[in-house]
């Protein structure tokens, strides 16, 4: 009898079919409450600036952000660890959860003290001391509950987790209303975060102590092991923190703060695209992890049949973007912000990259080389100031209005260019297969279309809302017509979502294909 009939493959495949059946019950679950987060948090990010002002609301951001890259020490590089060994070993979450959750609150102690003296030497107004301070303490329990949230994703438990997104996202939002509503100081618009964040870790505890029979217990010796095996994933996160924070600093001395103002209308209608991202940690990375327990084989081609979806998902997304930024500008930051355009297109293909790149690095960490995604955010982390301070005054004395803002674009997208190339590089042909060389070669030409249809259209005068309708509907018929997106395999993902694991359903009826032998 053929080995692929047999008892055991059929097993495996039943096995797999559950699985990716649970991984988009998952997706599905936890993607419902962040658009239910994301919705509340829009409705929030427009009532501050309304409610303080320009001046207060730029203290309440700078608050925040420097409290969070304060308290990045605290990461520890344990989310990455945890979604990676804990999936196939849901038992050793016990083995270090307490010890490094009283190293996080010493570390915490510690960090409090430094943050106070450093405030206090910077003459900061006591209003923002106290701010940053109460920022300080969500950002600590922030980090504990990603942990927490980690464990339940790589148990594959998140319904319970969905829900706690959203109560503690209302009482989040719905705080800041109040305070706005009764004319609240500045300085204590952190404690809805606060209050937030310690309802979600009371949620977690009690729904990790029920999914992952979750024990506070102190292990100094197995911690040990755990905190060397996170040292690469710590490294990582630190650097990408840095990346993240230096850029618009550097802008702001180099050009203007109106250029920082472009820039940031830019980046805010870019970083919406990343609505999806926390999926990729929180569904992808323990499905991967399973995968790469039973071979590198089904790992890699999990791996490839993941870039073609996100390629799917992300490349109209990016067209948009770049096609309607005018647009988008406009409705999204308002009047004066007309020269934030340009930066935007710089932009908007760093979506593509940065999605690819996170399906990469989870190769790679499950692959064991994750020294090799350190690397590379660092070198990002190196890079990407020496091209701000190379490309802002040049581009700022020669394009005039925006060039200070897009040499910061352009920094990033030169940047994640790098960190793209060197992951791919290393991952070899285990990114891409014949089948997914022909998807990007097809809709890289469907691609080239829209955008000569859309220079003619736009020539034409064409007002924008046909001419971006036209444009996506060519997008849809070339993709479709030509064979880049396959709706029958969309179809395969519908009814996945539809099926419900554990209760008998027959694994037969979703056909996952098997892992290719090498």
């Amino acid at each position: 009898m053929n080995s692929s009939s047999s008892p055991s493959a059929e097993a495996d495949d039943g096995a797999r079919a559950n699985e990716v059946r649970g991984a988009v019950r998952s997706t599905l679950q936890l993607g419902g409450s962040l658009m239910v987060t994301y919705a509340i948090a829009l409705g929030i990010r427009a009532l501050m600036p309304r409610y303080l002002g320009p001046e207060a609301f730029g203290y309440f951001n700078w608050s925040e952000a420097f409290a969070a890259t304060f308290f990045v020490a605290t990461n520890l590089g344990l989310e990455t660890y945890i979604r990676k060994e804990v999936p196939v070993r849901p038992d050793h979450a016990s083995d270090f959860f307490g010890t490094t959750m009283l190293l996080r609150l010493a570390m915490t102690l510690v960090l409090m003290v430094a943050l106070a003296l450093v405030l206090h030497h910077t003459g900061e107004p006591p209003e923002v001391q106290h701010l940053v301070q109460w920022f300080a303490v969500a950002q600590s329990l922030i980090v504990v509950n990603a942990s927490m949230a980690a464990l339940l994703h790589s148990k594959g438990k998140v319904a319970g987790l969905s829900v706690s997104n959203v109560i503690t996202k209302i009482v989040w939002g719905g705080g800041l209303a109040l305070m706005a509503a009764f004319g609240v100081g500045l300085q204590w618009l952190a404690v809805p975060m606060v209050l937030s964040e310690a309802v979600k870790l009371i949620i977690s505890w009690k729904l990790a102590k029920e999914h992952l029979n979750l024990k506070f217990r102190i292990d100094l010796t197995e911690t040990k092991k755990v905190m060397k095996a996170c040292l690469p994933f710590f490294l990582t996160a630190a650097a990408l923190a840095c990346n993240g924070r230096t850029d618009m600093s550097l802008l702001g001395k180099l050009a203007s703060k109106e250029e920082v103002g472009w820039y940031g209308g830019a980046f805010s209608i870019a970083g919406l695209t990343f609505l999806i991202s926390p999926i990729f940690g929180w569904v992808l990375m323990p499905m991967m992890s399973r995968a790469a327990a039973r071979s590198p084989q089904e790992l890699s081609h999990l791996t490839r049949r993941s870039l073609e979806g996100v390629l799917a998902f992300t490349v109209p997304v990016m067209m948009a973007m770049v096609l309607g930024a005018d647009l988008w500008v406009r409705i999204m930051c308002g009047p004066g912000f007309e020269p934030a355009a340009l930066p935007l297109r710089v932009l908007s293909p760093i979506f593509v990259m940065a999605y690819v790149t996170m399906v990469s690095s989870i190769w790679l960490t499950m692959s064991n080389k994750e020294w090799w995604v350190t690397l590379a955010a660092t070198m990002g982390a190196v890079v990407n100031p020496l091209l701000n301070l190379a490309l802002i005054p040049w581009l700022y004395g020669r394009i005039g209005p925006s060039g200070g803002a897009t040499a910061t674009a352009m920094s990033m997208f030169l940047t994640e260019v790098i960190v793209t190339v060197l992951f791919l590089s290393r991952m070899g042909r285990n990114s891409f297969d014949r089948r997914s060389l022909v998807m990007v070669a097809k809709t890289a030409v469907v691609c080239g279309v829209c955008v000569v249809l859309d220079r003619v259209l736009l020539g034409a005068g064409m007002a924008p809302w046909p001419r971006l309708g036209l444009t996506a509907t060519t997008y849809v018929v070339g993709v479709l017509g030509t064979g880049a997106v396959r709706p029958a395999e969309l179809l395969q993902v519908v009814r996945m979502a539809r099926q419900r694991g554990g209760n008998g359903g027959a694994p037969a009826e979703v056909a996952v294909p098997a892992a290719p032998t090498a």
